[in-house]
């Protein structure tokens, strides 16, 4: 039996996806801060460059797939997300040359995650909503290959 339009956009809900992946995102903030606590260098980071390829991967595919065509709908919604991720880099980057340099502070990491805590609760609250009503099945399903690299949530 072939799955109907409405059956398939129940089973490939971009909010579905995405939401996982801000879980994962968090899992791994937390184990960061756990590392940190315990001054776990080697888990540190580890910990820190899955992060990092993870936000990063997860940004492009919003940035490439969904904001575009979000950003005919709400213009000033969609800039103020790439405002926001590019905040997101810029920390990104910062914090990396400190994990690198063995100086990353627990305060700033933990700053970092209200920073990231923030900014899904907007992201899921809007955007991955009306992605949903208005990306189709194969815009969906190439978010959700992009975002998660071979895994599948």
């Amino acid at each position: 039996m072939q799955p109907t339009s409405s059956s398939h956009r129940t089973e490939a809900r971009l909010w579905t996806y995405m939401t996982v992946s801000h879980t994962e995102l968090r899992a791994l903030l937390a184990q960061l801060l756990d590392a940190m606590a315990a001054n776990a260098r080697g888990d540190i980071a580890t910990l820190w460059n899955e992060l990092d390829h993870g936000l990063l991967t997860h940004m492009e595919a919003e940035e490439r797939f969904v904001l575009p065509r979000f950003a005919h709908v709400d213009g000033a919604e969609a800039r103020g997300l790439v405002r926001e991720h590019g905040q997101i880099r810029e920390e990104l980057l910062e914090l990396g040359v400190a994990v690198d340099l063995h100086h990353l502070r627990f305060e700033r990491s933990e700053h970092f995650g209200q920073l990231l805590l923030a900014h899904a609760a907007r992201e899921e609250r809007l955007l991955y909503r009306w992605a949903d009503e208005q990306l189709g099945p194969d815009a969906i399903e190439t978010v959700r290959t992009r975002v998660f690299a071979g895994r599948r949530p």
